[in-house]
């Protein structure tokens, strides 16, 4: 099966602004942030922002929104209706535009791990069993320190039907370096969905590949695993080039293995 290449809508500029026209970055696949175009609020679906998004002839996945997100936020950390509702809005989102794949993530840290790790399960099986009728399949990212699923251990209760696996190489290089853990120990998940990007190993910078200190060999040994999706998700970067510099690195690896196999 072909890995599909694809861009966070961030560094699309008919979405956000930024970064670089679609027809120039020549992807498979646009990740939707909700922070990068009003689509979603409290009150509801923006339909007319909805058909704008149609109208880029791209195929696109979806990352839901996340605790700190400024135009809608969802934390499973806390049990919450809302949650759901937001969700579901989400899943609808997904369905108009064709996407399979919707990125979540695990819960906030508040008072106590456990707790907060029981609310992300609870929400998170029922949530599966709803994107289903839409549907849409989750895959839920490694994140950073105090939220649910820093850890590899941390997902083998999660994955039940219609929940896979993000795997999020920036993440998981910060967490390797501060806590002296095996980057290649996530791949052993098998993720279907992959985020793409550099650091310097100390903060979440979202940098170009190669602009960081993540070996240009991790990025090959995550490609040769044939992920279903990988998506690039910048938003540093020293120039376009750069941009279109890490789309190349990945498509032609992902060629190259897809050969293989």
């Amino acid at each position: 099966m072909r890995t599909r290449v694809g861009v966070n809508s961030y560094i699309v500029r008919e979405i956000s602004g930024h970064g670089i026209p679609i027809e120039e970055l020549d992807v498979d696949l646009i990740e939707l942030g909700f922070d990068d175009i009003e689509v979603l609020t409290e009150e509801g679906i923006n339909w007319s922002s909805l058909d704008l998004l149609s109208t880029l002839n791209v195929g696109f996945t979806i990352h839901s929104p996340t605790s700190d997100g400024r135009t809608i936020a969802v934390d499973l950390g806390r049990y919450s209706r809302r949650n759901i509702r937001i969700m579901e809005n989400v899943f609808r989102i997904a369905q108009a535009l064709n996407a399979r794949y919707v990125v979540i993530h695990g819960g906030d840290i508040h008072e106590s791990y456990h707790k907060a790790f029981i609310n992300t399960k609870r929400q998170l099986m029922e949530l599966a069993t709803i994107a289903e009728e839409y549907g849409v399949k989750l895959v839920i990212e490694n994140l950073l320190d105090n939220r649910i699923g820093t850890f590899p251990h941390e997902f083998i209760p999660m994955f039940e039907d219609n929940v896979g696996f993000c795997f999020d190489i920036g993440h998981a290089f910060i967490t390797a370096r501060k806590y002296g853990l095996d980057v290649g120990s996530f791949l052993t998940l098998s993720p279907e969905h992959v985020h793409l990007h550099d650091n310097m190993g100390i903060r979440d910078e979202h940098r170009a590949i190669g602009e960081g200190k993540i070996p240009l060999f991790v990025f090959r040994e995550i490609l040769e695993k044939g992920p279903r999706n990988v998506i690039l998700e910048i938003r540093r970067y020293s120039s376009e080039d750069s941009i279109l510099r890490s789309i190349e690195f990945v498509r032609r690896r992902a060629v190259k293995y897809a050969v293989k196999v």
